[in-house]
């Protein structure tokens, strides 16, 4: 099962008042349902790939309006095999569309949102995630959760209400709809708390800390390996220029100084300079900074490119 299904799973098992589950019942229906007229009468249909959603508009359906629903099962003919439940209701459709606040006086659907829920923004707000809406694995892929709408009224109410609560959401027209999404893992966070998913947003949090953690430590060991080539490059550089400097020169004429650097670059030739000053006073019995090596080999090369020249 998919990070997404765990939490779908998860927030259909979420204990409400009756307003709290009329409004999750309408976030469903706004994005998931679709209105059939079959044998001249006016059906509501839920089409779903979700067993747990499936369970949930049925339980929503008989705990608001205690209708019978029809559930019916289909196999689809893709890879990946998933039964598609489908949910009808039959009878008092347009009492249900009506009491939901969805129908217009045309009997088709709202384009805008409903103010009657505006107590229960959560609500609905998670009925329109478990309809129509995903996140990724945080273990495995890139920080991304969307929810497709239907309608620009849809996508407005998602990014006015989830921004009264702090988070941030952009969107964007695909072939499926308008897209909602969030990418920021702390955002995430946020709407997964805000929906009710608990149990999975720690689960979200843990892998979130264990990514952010490799992350940093595979940033050192790029730094530290940059670091140690830098350093293998610049001794192997200023070795070649001692080689250079006692093959054309008498050591014994340069100043203290460069005779010193000399002995310790020979006497330590795969170490940086923090490493050279840490050791030259064990090495030649007098302390050298670091900044005062730097410049020391600086001299030593240009001493070198001279004799090249």
């Amino acid at each position: 099962m998919s990070f997404s299904q765990d939490v779908k799973r998860e927030i259909t098992t979420i204990e409400t008042n009756f307003e709290g589950y009329k409004a999750e019942l309408y976030g469903i229906t706004k994005l998931k349902s679709s209105l059939v007229i079959s044998n001249r009468k006016l059906n509501l249909e839920y089409v779903t790939s979700n067993i747990s959603l499936a369970r949930r508009i049925v339980f929503l359906l008989k705990k608001i309006f205690e209708v019978n629903v029809d559930i019916l099962t289909k196999e689809q003919n893709k890879l990946d095999y998933k039964k598609l439940y489908y949910i009808i209701a039959r009878d008092d459709v347009n009492k249900i569309l009506e009491s939901l606040d969805l129908l217009n006086e045309e009997m088709s659907f709202k384009y805008e949102v409903s103010n009657n829920y505006n107590n229960y923004k959560a609500s609905v707000i998670r009925g329109m995630f478990l309809a129509k809406g995903s996140i990724n694995d945080p273990a495995k892929s890139n920080y991304h959760l969307e929810i497709v709408c239907n309608e620009k009224e849809e996508v407005e109410f998602i990014k006015n209400t989830l921004k009264e609560f702090g988070v941030t959401t952009k969107s964007v027209e695909r072939r499926k709809g308008i897209v909602v999404y969030i990418k920021k893992a702390d955002q995430i966070g946020d709407f997964l708390k805000y929906i009710g998913a608990t149990s999975l947003l720690f689960h979200f949090e843990n892998e979130r800390i264990k990514r952010d953690l490799n992350n940093v430590i595979n940033r050192v060991m790029n730094c530290d390996m940059a670091n140690s080539d830098r350093t293998q490059k610049s001794a192997d550089r200023q070795l070649e220029a001692i080689d250079l400097i006692e093959k054309n020169l008498d050591v014994a004429s340069l100043s203290l100084r460069l005779q010193d650097a000399i002995k310790l670059r020979k006497a330590l030739p795969d170490s940086s300079l923090s490493e050279i000053s840490e050791a030259s006073y064990e090495t030649i019995g007098r302390y050298i900074s670091k900044s005062g090596l730097s410049h020391c080999f600086k001299d030593l090369e240009t001493l070198a490119q001279t004799i090249k020249k």
